[in-house]
């Protein structure tokens, strides 16, 4: 996976974690998130 491709997912799970409806939801969309903003600083 490469830088775009990383940002690009970020990005949309971003979007859906502002969209999403229960707390569970948000809180797995916001990890996911998290993991990948720590792919983009270490490159």
């Amino acid at each position: 996976m490469n830088h775009r491709e990383i940002i690009k997912r970020y990005s949309d799970l971003i979007d859906r974690a502002d969209h999403a409806n229960g707390r569970k939801e948000i809180v797995g969309l916001l990890k996911k998130a998290a993991k990948l903003k720590s792919k983009i600083e270490i490159k």
